[in-house]
């Protein structure tokens, strides 16, 4: 007779299910800026330049309709955990006009973007090429907002292999799309970076047509009546999601800006500073999808217990899901600090930037904790619909602590790169710490 396993194993076990497919989604979404960085950078360094600042302009946007749609994920879980199946549909219908609402919202604000370019003092010659750009990827808005809707409502019924197999197939299209668009292949015409925008807009669109026929014909989202009949916005449930939402979305954006604000301090000590700064916050990124992917598992499983009222499952689920990132972090520490070498090797062969890049990387190392046990830890809460409370102590841990530290540190006390990435550190420690004690207190 096989001994029963011990409940964290259990759920340590479900949580990686769920959380694989996302996990390989998210790689594959980081995969679509590699790929547009990597031909423009083909293109010539005006368009390499056009791509990056393009991104730091529209990518905030995107990420605030992620955060305000996410909150569906933890809202279905809910019903799910309390047999009210009945109700997916209901909120997947408003979550489609929430979804309508913020397209209506983001469109203009990417074709405004380009702005702020003047107020930022980028180079004239690489406005152009970027406004054209950010003009394209506005258009794929609203398919980026209704992929968002279908995404979170599958997730909260915890169904995630459809998110790997659309945004991997995503990844292999706008690879093929930018190849033809910016370099005018395959009779199209050669439209620069401008392509690259077009790709991406076609990719959120395609994406999210993918996932709409999959909820509708898919037997697994039969019990929830999806497409059960039209229904017309109702006004109490669409506030509720955005009272909701809107915090995360904001939560999400102070840590984003927080990272771009450490980047422009980092430009007032050198260009080799940036470099190496980039260097290793692009790798440290990218180790962040695992705990990212875990996180929005997390989300599911507690959410679900939290529906059924099970209060020792909504802990199982919590810690189990901390002990799980942050463990996976602990191995990219690891590495970070036994080759730092090797990893700063794949992205420059300078001997300044490589220097200063292996420094940064122990720092990254210590930051790679932090940042996994914090956004599991929200993960969590976002579960309970604790979302209010969180973002406050966001904004206390980045903007009170961390950013003032980074720049005390990097700039007046003289510790130069490391100091700003010690002001990083300490902010996702102290956002860490209150963010566990929160759900703590809230499971007890």
């Amino acid at each position: 007779m096989t001994p029963p396993r011990h409940p964290m194993l259990q759920e340590a076990s479900r949580l990686a299910r769920l959380a694989a497919p996302v996990i390989v989604g998210q790689l594959s979404q980081v995969g679509i800026g590699f790929t547009d960085t990597v031909m423009a950078g083909r293109l010539g360094a005006t368009e390499l330049a056009a791509i990056a600042v393009g991104s730091s302009l529209w990518i905030p946007i995107y990420l605030g309709c992620l955060g305000v749609l996410m909150i569906t994920s933890a809202l279905t879980a809910n019903l799910v955990g309390a047999g009210r199946l009945d109700r997916i549909g209901p909120l997947f219908r408003q979550a489609l006009w929430l979804a309508a609402a913020l397209a209506l919202v983001a469109i203009p604000l990417t074709f405004r973007a380009p702005a702020m370019m003047e107020w930022l003092e980028v180079d004239p010659a690489v406005v152009p090429a970027t406004r054209d750009y950010l003009h394209a990827v506005a258009w794929g808005m609203p398919g980026a907002c209704l992929f968002f809707a279908c995404r979170f409502v599958s997730e909260g019924m915890g169904v995630t292999r459809p998110l790997a197999w659309i945004q991997l197939t995503g990844l292999a299209v706008n690879a093929l799309a930018d190849y033809a668009l910016m370099f005018g292949r395959f009779g199209m015409p050669a439209m620069g970076v401008e392509g690259a925008g077009w790709a991406s807009a076609g990719v959120f669109w395609l994406n999210a047509v993918v996932f709409l026929a999959y909820l509708a014909l898919s037997p697994r989202m039969r019990s929830a009546r999806l497409f059960r009949h039209l229904e017309a916005p109702r006004p109490a449930e669409l506030w509720r999601m955005l009272r909701l939402g809107l915090p995360v979305a904001a939560s999400t954006l102070m840590e984003v800006v927080l990272f771009m604000a450490v980047a422009l301090l980092m430009g007032r000590i050198g260009g080799v500073a940036v470099a190496a700064h980039q260097v290793a916050i692009n790798y440290a990124a990218l180790m962040f999808m695992v705990p990212l992917g875990v996180s929005m598992g997390i989300s599911v499983r507690v959410g679900q217990a939290a529906g059924r009222g099970d209060r020792a499952g909504e802990r199982v689920a919590g810690w189990t899901g901390m002990v799980m990132a942050v463990g996976f972090m602990l191995l990219s520490a690891a590495v970070m600090l036994w080759v730092p070498e090797r990893i700063v090797a794949i992205y420059t062969d300078d001997p300044l930037v490589a220097e200063t890049a292996r420094g940064l990387l122990l720092m990254a190392a210590l930051f790679q904790l932090s940042d996994g046990l914090q956004v599991s830890a929200v993960g969590a809460l976002r579960g309970l619909r604790d979302t209010a409370v969180p973002m406050v102590i966001t904004f206390v841990a980045y903007w009170l602590v961390g950013l003032p530290l980074a720049w005390w540190l990097g700039l007046e006390a003289g510790f130069g790169p490391q100091g700003l990435w010690m002001g990083l550190v300490a902010g996702l420690s102290v956002a860490a710490l209150l963010l566990v004690a929160r759900f703590r207190r809230l499971t007890v």
